[in-house]
């Protein structure tokens, strides 16, 4: 009876060398009201006293953590799949580990996806702050435009859901995981395959959660900018081969991460950035012919 009025979610958390940020993460996380979830936590090899830490918590919770450490560093997405696949809830709640929850975050986002029973994805907005003097710098929604949608959407406008806002349908994610062909700008492809068996992204208009910024963050490196990108284009290449019905957002995705990189990157560094992506011309032909041929020829 406790499942059926309170389904298990999995709070699926990935880390690496975040001990401090990652305990304030925690705390945050056991907080929480909702009564029924459990705390994943992917280590990726840390060296930072994370694992004693993480291990001291268990310790302490028993039944409550599940934790997956790496005694070898992995990269982005082989960690994020050590946490999905460790997964055994209803739901899964995504956090990063040096983000924070806000009280009532699991209870508010599991309560929308039950009463929207045609919503595999909901996210909300995200109180940006700035790691060293705790101070709000921004409101995600601010910078990125709150969308709603089918997977067609979702790939014209891109990974518009921040990742610690976001609580998934365990059901509908995909078989495989992240996948491993994109090290570092992953999610973008998970959400997609999530909403590829139908339902929506929607959106819940309240600060549920805070992102933080510091110096180390994924996004904030400038020797990130280009992995990223290509992982962006990489993730076009693999809609335009998986799913050619969708081949018109596909291609305006594609061309909106080519003109942001021209004006973050020198011209020079630009063209040496696009001998890097993997273009597909195969997966354009399918497109085409998918396209041609109203739908009924798939490459």
């Amino acid at each position: 009876m406790h499942d059926k009025q309170f389904p298990l979610v999995s709070v699926a958390t990935i880390t690496y060398n975040q001990k401090e940020l990652l305990y304030e993460c925690i705390e945050s996380i056991l907080e929480q009201d909702y009564p029924n979830f459990e705390i994943i936590v992917a280590d990726d090899a840390s060296t930072d006293g994370t694992q004693d830490m993480l291990r001291k918590y268990d310790n302490k919770y028993p039944g409550k953590f599940v934790l997956r450490l790496a005694e070898r560093n992995q990269g982005i997405t082989a960690n994020s799949n050590e946490a999905h696949f460790a997964c055994k809830g209803k739901y899964i709640a995504w956090m990063g580990g040096d983000d924070l929850m806000l009280p009532r975050k699991l209870s508010k986002q599991v309560l929308f996806m039950e009463n929207n029973p045609q919503c595999t994805i909901c996210y909300h907005d995200l109180d940006v702050f700035d790691s060293s003097t705790n101070q709000s710098l921004y409101l995600f929604s601010k910078k990125n435009k709150p969308r709603q949608g089918d997977i067609r959407t979702l790939i014209k406008f891109g990974c518009f859901n921040g990742g610690c806002a976001t609580m998934v349908r365990a059901d509908k994610t995909s078989s495989s995981g992240f996948n491993p062909l994109i090290p570092v700008a992953s999610d973008w492809c998970y959400w997609i395959d999530s909403l590829a068996s139908g339902g929506e992204i929607r959106y819940i208009p309240e600060v549920l959660a805070r992102y933080r910024r510091h110096e180390n963050n994924i996004t904030n490196r400038d020797s990130r900018v280009g992995q990223n990108s290509i992982d962006h284009l990489n993730t076009c290449n693999y809609i335009l081969s998986k799913y050619p019905e969708f081949f018109g957002e596909a291609m305006s995705c594609y061309s909106k991460n080519i003109r942001s990189l021209r004006h973050r990157l020198p011209y020079f560094s630009a063209l040496a950035f696009s001998f890097k992506v993997s273009f597909d011309l195969r997966s354009v032909f399918a497109g085409f012919v998918f396209l041609l041929t109203l739908g009924k020829v798939r490459i």
